[in-house]
C-alpha cells in the first residue's frame, strides 16, 4: 500500500505540483495540519472538560438517545482502531499516517468519555465536542478526496474506503450531537430560554429561534410569549460587577476619557473577547474570494480541451466552502457579539439607577439619568455595534494592502497615496465629532427631563394657562436639539464620503498607473484586492462617529457614575440625657424614659455652601414622643426634615442618632407628596409585606374609608400618574397611609396637614398624634412640621424656627408659653389641647375597602401602546404615507434622483471594465487607455457626488423637517389630551414617546431610509451585471425574489412586534426610574432602596428581552440571506466552469457577489429596520388619531378681548366624572354614567359679578373639581353641558385654551418653567410684561428681596430652591401679573379712566395651604387690593380667611350641601359650615 506516487507528497507544499492536476493538498500538509493537530488540540481540551463534567450531578434523561450516541461513537472508535492497523501496512509515510491514526484513536476515546459526561450532565450539547467534530469532517473530506485522486492499487482502495467510511460516520456524530435535550433536562422551562440547551449547530443556524418565529407568525406575542433571558446575561450580576471595578477604579484616581470602556471592558472580558474567533474565520474566507476569482478565471482563458473537470469540481466545491464559511462565521460572530452588546446595556442602565439612589438630593431632582440610562445606553449600544470591526478592517486593509503589492508591484503604491489622505481627512474630521455629540445629547437629555416634568404636572400647568407656553418652549428646544444633532450628521456624512473615497477613485488611480500590463484576469482580481480594501476602509469611516458618540456618552455615563455620592452625616450614637441644646431647652415636666432619639449640634444645613437654610442648629428630638417644629415662610422647617434624613446636600455639625430606640428605616411624608403610578393600595404597601389588620388600621387613622367609598374601585384605584386622579388632601393621606404602614418606630411628617380641611385635618390629627393615636400606641417618635399651631399643646416639645434659618426656642410648650416670646406671640390658647375621646366626624364609615388581598404585582406590566393587534403582526401601509407627508416634497424628489444616480452609475463602473478589459485584449484595441480610464474617473466621481448628496439632504434637511413635525404633532396631543387621558396612561409610556421614539426618528429610521434607497438602486444595477455572467442565471431571479419575499415575510410578523414589544417593555422601565428621581428621599429613608434596586433590575431584564431577541433575529436573516448568497454563488461558479460563460463577464459578475451578498442583506435589513423603527412613527400616529383631543365640536366661539368683563358665573344642575362613558361619536360623556364614577353632582350656584365665594368642604369633596370644572379640565355630562354661563356665554361653547387664557386661576401645586428659565419668564411666558412690572409684582408678594440677592429676574430661578411656601407666593404674583396685563390692554382699548373698572374671575384652589397664618393673611390682603372688581372663587380649608367673603358654598361628596353668607351661616344650628368651623376653631 502506497500513495505516494506524487514526489511532493512528502513535502509540506501545501499544494502538489506534477499530479491530481495541480489541484490538492499534499498528503505530508493533510497529515499534519487536517489530522495530528485539531486531533491534539481536541484532546488537551477535553480532558479539563472531563474532569468538570464529572464533578457536576446528572440533570439529564433521555437514555436511549445517549446509548445511541454512544454506540455511533464506539463503531467509529473500532474503525480509527483499524485505520491504525492499516497505517502500519505503507510502504511510504508510513510514520506520519501511524501517528495520525493513533491520535484520532485517542481523540475516538476522549469522543466517547465526553459525549457520554455532555449528554447527561449538561443541559447543552457539547460545543467543545460538536466543534471538533464538524470542523475535523469538512478536513475528513479534503483528505479523502485525496486519497481517492491517489489511489491506484486494491490495498489503497480499501484504507480509502474506510476513511471515507469513518468520515461519513463522523457526520452522523455531528448531526446526532446536535439534538436538542430539552425534553429530558431537569429544569423549568418558563425561567430558561432553548438558547441555554441549544448545541452548536444549533446556535449557528439560530434553529432555537423557530418556535418564537411560529407563535409571531401565528399570533400577536406578547411579553410573555418571549423566551426568558440566558441566566449569564441577569443585570443584577452584570451591574454588581461593573460597580465594582468603577469603585476599584476611581480609588486609583485613573483619568477619565476611556476608564469607563476600560471598567466594561474588564466586566465583559469574556463575551468580548469570544466574537474574535468567529471574525478571524470570516476575514480568512473572505480572502479567499480574490484567490477564488483568480483560478477561476485562469480556468476559464484555458483552451475547452485543457481544463479537468477535477478542477472544475474543486472551484466549486471551493465556493461552497468559501461562502458556506463566511455564512456560518458571520453567524456566529454577530450571535456572540450581540450578547456581549446586551450584557453592556445591562451593566450599564442597572449601574446608572444605583448611582440615581446614590446620588445626592438636589434642590431641582436629576432628570440626567433617564438620559443616560435610555437616549444615551443606546447611543453606546449603536457605536459599538461594529467594536470588533475597528480591529478586523484594519487587518483586512493590511492584508489587501499585501496582496495588492503583490498583484501590481510597486504600482500599489498609488491606492495607498489615495488611503493615506482619506485616512488623515477623516482622522481630523472626527476630532469634532465627541464635541459636537455631547452638545447634542446635552439638549436631547434637556428636553426630555423638561417633557417628562411637564407630564406629571400638566393639570396644574393648564390650570395656571401655561400649557401653550410650555408647548412652545419645549418645541424650541427640539428644533434647537435637531440643530445641533444637523452638526453633528455633517460630520458623519463628511467621515462616510471619506470612507467611500477610496472604493471610488482607488481603482481609477491604479488603473492609471498599470494600465500598460492590464488584462482580463489582472483586472478583475486586482479589483477584487481593492474591494477588499477599500471596503473596510469605507465601514471604518463610516462607524467611526458612532463610535466616538459612543465613548462620549460613556463619559457623560462616567461623569455621572463619578459623581459626589450623597454623604449621611448621622451617626450612630447612644445619647444618654439631653445636653443644653438652645434657649427653652430647660425643664421637661414629663419624664423622658427612652432619653433622646435625635441629636444635633451646631448644625449648619442648605442646598448650596452659599445657601445655608439652617443656621447654629443645637436641639434634641426625645425619644417616644410628639415633636412639632413651626415657623414662618421659608423658615427652613423642610431643610430641617431633609436634615434629619441625611438628605441635605451641604452640611456641618453633628447629627447624632440613637440607634438604640429608634429604627433605621423612616416612615418620611414629603411636602409634596410622591406617589407612584399604581393603585391605592400598591401606593401604601410599597414594598413591604401584606399585613391585612395593619393595613386596615392605617387606612382608618388617615380618614381614608369615606374617601375609598365613593372611589369606583375602592383602594384598587389607580392614582395616576404623580397621583393626579387624587385630590391634594387625598395624596397627603395616602403618603401618611403608607409611612404609618412602614414597620419603624420613627416618623418624620413634613407640613401634611396643608392640603386638609378642618374636619379631616382635626381626624386625622387625632387619630395619629393624639396621646390615644396610633404613633403614641406604637411608643415611636414622630416630627411634625406644620402651619397649623392650634396643635401646638399636644406636642411633647416644640421647635420653633425664625426666619434666618435658627432655632428661636425649643422645649415644652408650657414653658415656651411662659417665655413670652415667639410661641406666646402666636396667641394659642393652652387649653387647645386635643381631647382624644372628642370625636366630632362628618365622615362616613368605610364601606368600599377590599376585605380579601388582591395580589399587588412585584413588577409594572408591560403598557401596550396604541397600535392595533392586526397592525402589530401585520403592518399599517398608511404609516408609511404619513411618515413621507412629514419629509418635505422638494427633499424627497431630490433624494430619489441623486439616488438613482448612485445606482446606475456605481454598477455602471463595472460593465465599464468589461468593455475595457476586452478592447484591450484585443488585437487591434478601439480606444486608447486613457480613453476608458477618463469615463471611468468620471462615472465614479458622479456615483460619489450622488452619494453625498442623499446624505445630505437626508441627514440634514428631511430629518429636521420630520423630527420637528412629527414631535410637534405628539407634543400637541399630549397638551391637548383630556386630563383623564394623564389619569390613565403612565408617565413612563409618555416619555418613552419623547425619548426612546424620537431616538428611533432621528437617527435608526432615517439611516435605514437612505441606505434602502442607495442599496436598492445599486441592487438593481448588480443583478443585471450578475445575469450577464450568465444568462441562465437570470431564469432564476424570480424564484430568487419569492425566496426574499417569502424570507422577509415570514420573518418581519415577528421582528415587527419585537420592536413594538422593545419600546413598550421600556415604559415600565423609564415610569419607575421616574418614580424613583421624583421619590428618592421616600425610597431611602423607607429603607427601600435595595427593594428598588432589585425592581429595577427585573424591569430591566424584562425590557432586555425583546431588545435581545429583536437583535438576534436579525442576525437570522443575516444568515438567511448569506445563504442565499451562497447558493447563488456556486451556481454562478458551476455554470461558468460547465457551460464556459463568458470570461470577463464572469468576472464582472464574480466581484459583483463578492458585494452583493452585502448588498442584498443590507436591503432586507434596511427594510426590516424601517418596518420595526416605524414603529415609533406608527405609535405617534396612532397617539395623534386615539387619543382625542379634550376640545370637543362646536367648541370654536372667541370671545372679545374684554371678556369675562363682569365675572357672573351660572351653574344649573350640573354633573361631571373623571370616568365618563365614551358617546359613540362626540366623545362626549354619557349622561348613564354610573353615580360611583361622580366627582360632582346636580350642582347649582350662581356667581354675581364682583362676588368673593369660598368653596368649603371635607378633602375630596369636590371643591378642586369645581374649579376645573370651570376652567373646562373637567367636562359636564353631555345632558347638561349646556348648563354652565359666564357672562352670558355658554361654557361648552368657548374655545378652551382662549378661556383658560381669560381666567386667571392659581393651582394648589405651584408650577414653574424648565430649570435655568429666568424668574420673568416664569413670572410671564407670554412675554407680555415688563421688567419693572415684574419687580412690582415681586415686591407685592414679598419675593423681590429674595430674587435680588440672586442676581435679579433675569437670572435662572430653580424652583427646588424655594419652599413650598416661596412657591405659593410666586404663583400669586403670577396672577397678579395677568391681572396688572389685563388691566393695561384693558385701558388701551377703552381709556385710561377704564383701568380700575376691569374685571374678570379669579379661581384659587388652596392656594395659601403651605405659608404660616401671617403670610395667609398677607396673602388674602394682597388678593382683595389686587383684584377688588373681580369675581373671586376660592377654595380654601383655612376657614378664618372665608369669613370676610361674600358667600360661602359647602360641598360634599360631589354635591352642594350648603350655600350662603359665612357670618350668616357660622350662626345657624345645625349647619354643615358651622360645623366645620367649630371643628376648626374648637377652645
Amino acid at each position: 500500500m502506497d500513495f505516494s506516487r506524487c514526489s511532493t507528497d512528502d513535502t509540506i507544499g501545501p499544494s502538489v505540483r506534477g499530479c491530481r492536476d495541480d489541484f490538492d493538498f499534499t498528503l505530508r500538509f493533510e497529515k499534519i495540519f487536517l489530522s495530528l493537530i485539531p486531533a491534539s488540540v481536541f484532546i488537551a481540551a477535553a480532558l479539563p472538560r472531563i474532569v468538570c463534567l464529572a464533578r457536576c450531578p446528572r440533570i439529564v434523561g433521555g437514555t436511549i438517545l445517549q446509548w445511541l450516541k454512544l454506540a455511533a461513537i464506539t463503531v467509529y472508535t473500532a474503525l480509527q482502531l483499524i485505520l491504525l492497523i492499516y497505517s502500519t501496512k505503507l510502504y511510504s509515510l508510513r510514520a506520519l499516517f501511524v501517528s495520525s491514526a493513533a491520535v484520532n484513536l485517542v481523540s475516538a476515546f476522549c469522543i466517547l468519555v465526553l459525549s457520554y459526561l455532555e449528554h447527561s450532565r449538561s443541559p447543552r450539547s457539547s460545543i467543545l465536542l460538536s466543534a471538533f467534530l464538524i470542523l475535523t469532517a469538512l478536513f475528513d473530506v479534503a483528505q479523502t478526496r485525496s486519497l481517492w485522486l491517489a489511489s491506484v492499487g486494491s490495498s489503497d482502495l480499501t484504507f480509502t474506503r474506510l476513511v471515507t467510511s469513518s468520515g461519513v460516520l463522523k457526520f452522523v456524530l455531528v448531526l446526532l450531537e446536535s439534538l436538542h435535550k430539552s425534553r429530558w433536562v431537569q429544569w423549568d422551562a418558563k425561567v430558561h430560554s432553548p438558547e441555554e440547551a441549544s448545541g452548536l449547530l444549533g446556535l449557528g443556524a439560530f434553529t432555537w429561534l423557530n418556535r418564537l418565529f411560529l407563535v409571531g407568525y401565528r399570533k400577536v406575542i406578547s411579553i410573555e410569549d418571549l423566551f426568558p433571558l440566558d441566566q449569564t446575561m441577569a443585570t443584577e450580576s452584570l451591574q454588581l460587577k461593573l460597580m465594582d471595578q468603577v469603585g476599584s477604579c476611581a480609588s486609583k484616581g485613573q483619568k477619565r476619557g476611556l476608564e469607563l470602556a476600560k471598567v466594561l471592558g474588564k466586566t465583559l472580558a469574556v463575551p468580548l473577547l469570544l466574537p474574535i474567533g468567529p471574525r478571524v474565520a470570516l476575514l480568512g474566507f473572505k480572502f479567499c474570494q480574490p484567490f477564488l476569482i483568480d483560478s477561476l478565471l485562469n480556468y476559464m482563458q484555458q483552451p475547452a480541451e485543457r481544463p479537468s473537470t477535477n478542477v472544475g469540481y474543486g472551484l466549486i466545491g471551493a465556493t461552497i466552502l468559501i461562502y458556506g464559511g463566511i455564512a456560518i462565521s458571520t453567524s456566529f460572530y454577530w450571535y456572540l457579539h450581540e450578547r456581549s452588546l446586551c450584557m453592556s446595556r445591562g451593566c450599564l442602565a442597572g449601574a446608572v439607577y444605583k448611582k440615581t439612589t446614590e446620588a445626592k438630593l438636589s434642590a431641582s431632582g436629576d432628570a440626567a439619568a433617564i438620559t443616560l440610562m435610555s437616549t444615551d445606553v443606546e447611543r453606546i449600544r449603536l457605536g459599538f455595534l461594529n467594536l470588533h470591526e475597528f480591529w478586523a478592517n484594519t487587518i483586512e486593509v493590511g492584508l489587501a494592502s499585501w496582496l495588492l503589492q503583490r498583484q501590481l508591484g510597486t504600482a500599489f503604491v498609488a491606492p495607498l497615496i489615495v488611503v493615506i489622505v482619506c485616512v488623515l481627512g477623516g482622522a481630523y474630521t472626527n476630532k469634532f465629532t465627541g464635541r459636537r455629540q455631547k452638545v447634542w445629547m446635552d439638549k436631547i437629555q434637556r428636553r426630555v427631563g423638561t417633557t417628562a416634568n411637564v407630564i406629571s404636572n400638566m393639570k396644574h400647568l393648564k390650570i395656571s394657562g401655561l400649557a401653550g407656553p410650555v408647548r412652545d418652549l419645549i418645541q424650541n428646544m427640539r428644533v434647537d436639539e435637531l440643530k445641533s444633532a444637523s452638526k453633528f450628521r455633517i460630520i458623519y456624512v463628511t467621515v462616510i464620503i471619506f470612507g467611500y473615497i477610496p472604493m471610488a477613485l482607488c481603482p481609477v488611480v491604479t488603473f492609471a498607473v498599470t494600465s500598460r500590463t492590464l488584462d482580463i484576469t489582472t483586472i478583475f482580481t486586482s479589483l477584487s484586492f481593492l474591494l477588499l480594501l477599500a471596503d473596510p476602509l469605507g465601514y471604518l469611516f463610516q462607524n467611526t462617529p458612532n463610535l466616538l458618540a459612543a465613548f462620549a456618552c460613556l463619559e457623560r455615563i462616567q461623569n455621572f457614575l463619578e459623581a459626589e455620592p450623597r454623604v449621611d452625616i448621622r451617626q450612630s450614637r447612644r445619647i444618654d440625657q439631653k445636653s443644653d441644646s438652645g434657649e427653652g431647652s430647660g425643664a421637661d415636666d414629663r419624664e423622658d424614659k427612652s432619653g433622646s432619639a435625635i441629636m444635633v449640634s451646631h448644625g449648619q444645613f442648605g442646598w448650596a455652601p452659599d445657601k445655608m437654610g439652617l443656621r447654629d442648629i443645637c436641639l434634641e428630638i426625645p425619644a417616644a414622643r410628639l415633636t412639632i417644629v413651626v415657623g414662618p415662610v421659608a423658615s427652613g422647617k423642610s431643610t430641617l426634615c431633609k436634615a434629619l434624613l441625611g438628605e441635605v446636600p451641604v452640611s456641618l455639625g453633628h447629627v447624632y442618632v440613637n440607634s438604640d430606640v429608634i429604627s433605621s428605616r423612616i416612615g418620611y411624608c414629603d411636602q409634596t407628596p410622591y406617589l407612584s403610578n399604581a393603585s391605592i393600595r400598591e401606593n401604601i404597601i410599597g414594598f413591604s409585606q401584606f399585613d391585612q389588620a395593619r393595613y386596615r388600621e392605617v387606612i382608618e387613622a388617615t380618614v381614608l374609608e369615606p374617601d375609598l367609598s365613593i372611589l369606583p374601585q375602592g383602594d384598587l384605584t389607580n392614582v395616576g400618574s404623580n397621583g393626579v386622579t387624587l385630590s391634594g388632601g387625598q395624596r397627603q393621606r395616602v403618603s401618611m397611609a403608607r409611612a404609618l404602614y412602614l414597620d419603624t418606630n420613627f416618623y418624620i411628617f413634613d407640613d401634611i396637614l396643608s392640603g386638609l380641611d378642618a374636619d379631616t385635618e382635626d381626624q386625622v390629627f387625632r387619630r395619629i398624634f393624639s396621646p390615644s393615636g396610633i404613633i403614641r400606641r406604637r411608643g415611636a417618635t414622630a416630627i411634625l412640621c406644620t402651619h397649623s399651631i392650634r396643635y401646638l399643646p399636644s406636642a411633647d416639645n416644640v421647635v420653633a424656627l425664625g426666619s434666618d434659618g435658627s432655632i428661636v426656642e425649643q422645649g415644652n410648650f408650657s414653658h415656651l408659653l411662659a417665655n413670652k416670646s415667639y410661641i406666646h406671640g402666636l396667641g394659642i390658647n393652652p387649653n387647645d389641647e386635643v381631647d382624644p375621646e372628642d370625636k366630632i366626624s362628618v365622615t362616613e364609615p368605610q364601606d368600599r375597602l377590599e376585605t380579601e388581598l388582591v395580589t399587588v404585582p412585584t413588577t409594572q406590566s408591560i403598557v401596550p401602546s396604541h397600535v392595533g393587534e392586526q397592525e402589530r403582526m401585520m403592518g399599517d401601509p398608511t404609516v408609511y404615507r404619513y411618515y413621507l407627508s412629514t419629509l418635505g416634497k422638494r427633499s424627497f424628489v431630490a433624494f430619489i434622483v441623486f439616488g438613482l444616480g448612485w445606482g446606475f452609475f456605481y454598477n455602471w463602473g463595472n460593465v465599464w471594465l468589461k468593455f475595457w478589459s476586452e478592447d484591450v485584449s484585443s488585437a487591434y484595441p478601439n480606444h486608447s487607455n486613457s480613453f476608458y480610464i477618463g469615463l471611468y474617473a468620471l462615472f465614479q466621481m458622479i456615483y460619489l457626488l450622488s452619494m453625498f448628496f442623499v446624505f445630505l439632504i437626508c441627514f440634514t434637511t428631511m430629518i429636521q423637517i420630520s423630527g420637528s413635525k412629527l414631535h410637534l404633532g405628539a407634543l400637541t396631543t399630549v397638551i391637548n389630551a383630556p386630563l383623564r387621558f394623564f389619569n390613565t396612561t403612565d408617565t413612563g409610556l409618555v416619555t418613552n414617546l419623547f425619548s426612546q421614539d424620537m431616538t428611533l426618528i432621528d437617527h435608526e429610521l432615517p439611516i435605514a431610509v437612505t441606505n434602502l434607497a442607495l442599496d436598492i438602486c445599486n441592487a438593481l444595477g448588480m443583478a443585471a451585471v450578475i445575469a450577464s455572467s450568465s444568462p441562465y442565471l437570470a431564469i432564476t431571479y424570480p424564484v430568487l425574489f419569492a425566496v426574499l419575499y417569502g424570507i422577509q415575510k415570514f420573518y418581519l410578523r415577528t421582528s415587527r412586534q419585537l420592536r413594538l414589544l422593545d419600546l413598550e417593555a421600556k415604559s415600565p422601565l423609564y415610569t419607575h426610574f421616574l418614580d424613583t428621581i421624583r421619590g428618592i428621599a421616600t425610597f431611602r429613608a423607607f429603607g427601600w432602596v435595595q427593594d428598588g434596586i432589585k425592581l429595577n433590575n427585573q424591569l430591566l431584564d424584562t425590557s432586555q428581552r425583546p431588545t435581545y431577541l429583536l437583535a438576534v433575529v436579525q442576525r437570522w436573516l443575516l444568515f438567511a440571506l448569506q445563504t442565499v448568497v451562497a447558493i447563488l454563488a456556486v451556481t454562478v461558479v458551476a455554470m461558468a466552469t460547465q457551460l464556459r460563460s463568458s470570461t470577463a463577464l464572469t468576472g464582472a459578475g464574480l466581484i459583483t457577489l463578492m458585494t452583493f451578498g452585502d448588498i442584498l442583506n443590507y436591503i432586507i435589513r434596511w427594510l426590516t429596520q424601517i418596518e420595526t423603527s416605524i414603529g415609533a412613527v406608527s405609535r405617534l400616529k396612532n397617539l395623534g388619531e386615539k387619543v382625542r383631543p379634550e376640545t370637543l365640536d362646536g367648541e370654536d366661539v372667541v370671545p372679545p378681548c374684554e371678556w369675562p368683563f363682569r365675572g357672573a358665573i351660572r351653574i344649573d344642575g350640573v354633573s361631571a366624572s373623571y370616568n365618563p362613558v365614551e358617546g359613540p361619536e362626540d366623545g362626549s360623556a354619557d349622561s348613564d354614567a354610573h353615580p360611583m364614577n361622580m366627582a360632582l353632582k346636580d350642582m347649582r350656584f350662581s356667581i354675581k359679578s364682583g362676588e368673593k365665594v369660598a368653596i368649603c368642604g371635607r378633602s375630596g369633596s369636590g371643591k378642586s373639581s369645581t374649579i376645573l370644572l370651570l376652567l373646562r379640565l373637567l367636562d359636564p355630562l353631555a345632558d347638561c353641558s349646556e348648563n354652565i354661563v359666564i357672562d352670558g356665554l355658554p361654557l361648552h361653547k368657548i374655545d378652551r385654551t382662549i378661556l383658560r387664557q381669560r381666567i386667571i386661576a392659581v393651582p394648589q401645586d405651584a408650577v414653574f418653567l424648565p430649570e435655568g428659565t429666568s424668574v420673568m419668564a416664569n413670572l410671564d411666558p407670554c412675554n407680555a410684561s415688563t421688567e419693572s412690572e415684574c419687580q412690582g409684582v415681586l415686591e407685592v408678594v414679598g419675593l423681590w428681596t429674595l430674587f435680588s440677592h440672586r442676581g435679579g429676574i433675569n437670572e435662572g430661578l430653580s424652583a427646588g430652591t424655594l419652599s413650598q411656601g416661596q412657591k405659593q407666593l410666586f404663583s400669586l404674583a403670577r396672577a397678579i401679573l395677568r391681572r396688572r396685563i389685563r388691566a393695561r390692554e384693558y385701558a388701551n382699548m377703552f381709556g385710561t379712566a377704564s383701568e380700575k373698572k376691569s374685571a374678570g374671575i379669579l379661581l384659587l384652589d388652596e392656594v395659601s395651604s403651605s405659608v404660616d397664618q401671617d403670610t395667609d393673611r398677607a396673602m388674602q390682603r394682597i388678593i382683595k387690593e389686587e383684584f377688588d372688581s373681580y369675581t373671586i372663587v376660592m377654595v380654601s380649608h383655612r376657614l378664618e380667611m372665608v369669613m370676610d367673603f361674600d358667600n360661602v358654598i359647602v360641598m360634599d361628596k360631589g354635591s352642594v350641601v350648603e350655600q350662603g353668607a359665612p357670618k350668616t351661616l357660622v350662626e345657624q344650628e345645625g349647619s354643615w359650615f358651622r360645623e366645620l368651623w367649630r371643628v376648626g376653631n374648637r377652645s
